[in-house]
């Protein structure tokens, strides 16, 4: 099992922009990345796109906006939202104050994932990319996509509600190439199971309430920002607490 907090990831500096907290690395899975990213106050950061994977950024604090194509949503707490691969995409902290932090999770489109070798070795290779295209407000900074038109899907966002049933969808599959969101709300004590998925491998964030989670068989204890890799084939059991419930976000990968 892998399960981590943002206080146990490896952090990466980009360029003094954000900073990101790696929680499952794409070394570890087959098409998955999942981190905490935490953008810098008063922030206008860089707009740009990725060619071979699509994005997640599930709020939870701070406030500011997300820039997806030519929509810009506003962004706080609860928020979530979905970039489509090759669609250029912005990050704003409107608070000069506190910094806007989401978890971030990345569904690569191949095995390839990007050329790669991990989050770290990415970052290495484009921070200074990131940094032009922050202090210039254009995608085009990256000499790749510049003339280069977006696809045809379009991002989306959807807030978490406040209040609801178990497995209900935030983003469907047939919205996207290769991920999908479902949100389980456990009031206290109650149990539920996902059975295993030969397709998709899964990310559990916990993003309130405490319990315990079980992946193949191990056991642990989660909190508010524990992040949960499943595999492919394996079943996972949520299992709330007896006082607070669980709210999760369960992050889907489509290998096949």
């Amino acid at each position: 099992m892998i399960c981590r907090h943002p206080s146990q990831g490896q952090k990466l500096d980009v360029a003094g922009l954000n900073e990101i907290t790696v929680l499952i690395d794409r070394s570890e899975t087959e098409r998955t990345e999942v981190a905490m990213n935490s953008w810098s106050p008063g922030l206008d950061g860089p707009p740009h796109a990725h060619d071979a994977k699509e994005q997640n950024f599930l709020v939870t604090s701070g406030r500011g906006e997300v820039v997806i194509g030519k929509e810009r949503f506003p962004a706080a707490p609860g928020d979530f939202f979905f970039v489509p691969a090759g669609v250029v995409h912005q990050t704003v902290n409107l608070n000069p104050d506190q910094r806007l932090d989401y978890f971030l999770f990345n569904a690569f489109l191949d095995g390839d994932k990007e050329g790669h070798a991990s989050f770290a070795d990415h970052i290495d290779k484009v921070k200074a990319t990131r940094k032009e295209q922050a202090t210039q407000q254009r995608a085009d900074a990256d000499v790749a996509l510049a003339g280069r038109s977006a696809p045809g899907r379009r991002g989306l966002r959807v807030s978490l509600p406040a209040s609801f049933a178990a497995g209900v969808v935030m983003i469907s599959r047939d919205d996207t190439e290769r991920c999908e969101a479902v949100a389980w709300h456990l009031a206290p004590g109650k149990v539920a199971k996902l059975a295993p998925d030969a397709a998709k491998e899964q990310t559990l964030f916990v993003f309130s309430g405490d319990g315990t989670l079980e992946v193949g068989g191990e056991r642990t204890a989660v909190r508010p920002r524990s992040t949960v890799f499943v595999p492919r084939n394996t079943t996972a059991i949520l299992s709330a607490g007896p006082t607070g419930g669980l709210e999760v976000v369960s992050f889907g990968s489509l290998v096949r």
